[in-house]
């Protein structure tokens, strides 16, 4: 038997009812993966980043989950990506401007993981972990919360240093 992994995972939401989504993902996430030991508080946050929608962007709702899952990583993200399927994310490819930056689409619930243990992954599906982990305060704040001392695997800082460094 696969020995269980502990991971965080990020929750977000700017649909009409974001909590309600909010809570099926985490029902579905505990149903399919395995135990949540710990969530964060919920945090409403504004939209991060450049968005491609041409109406005003509702606010997020952002949570952090520390999982404990014997799923694989890429297992993992095929069960992050099927939950956000189910409730209501379309499958798009990430669209960019002209000069290259990214741009954000409002989206019912974006599941992301953030950290798999102390694992280091770079391939063509998952990068672990997050690579924007230390730009984001809608992560960084619920993280913090849960796991203050936990050491990002590559910047050997832990969350609460990178939170600080935010403020």
């Amino acid at each position: 038997m696969t020995h269980p992994h502990r991971v965080l995972l990020s929750l977000g939401s700017n649909a009409d009812e974001p909590e309600r989504l909010l809570a099926a993902a985490r029902q579905q996430i505990a149903e399919t993966l395995g135990p949540i030991l710990l969530a964060s508080r919920e945090y409403q946050t504004e939209p991060w980043g450049t968005f491609s929608d041409t109406r005003p962007v509702n606010p997020f709702l952002n949570q952090v989950l520390l999982l404990q899952t014997t799923a694989s990583p890429l297992r993992l993200l095929d069960t992050l990506q099927q939950i956000e399927h189910r409730l209501g994310r379309p499958a798009h490819l990430p669209e960019y401007t002209p000069d290259g930056q990214r741009l954000y689409q409002s989206r019912p619930i974006d599941l992301d993981i953030l950290f798999y243990d102390s694992l280091i992954l770079d391939t063509p599906r998952l990068t672990i972990p997050h690579p924007q982990i230390p730009r984001r305060h809608f992560v960084l704040r619920p993280s913090a919360e849960i796991c203050p001392d936990f050491l990002h695997p590559l910047l050997k800082i832990s969350l609460q240093e990178l939170l600080n460094s935010l403020l």
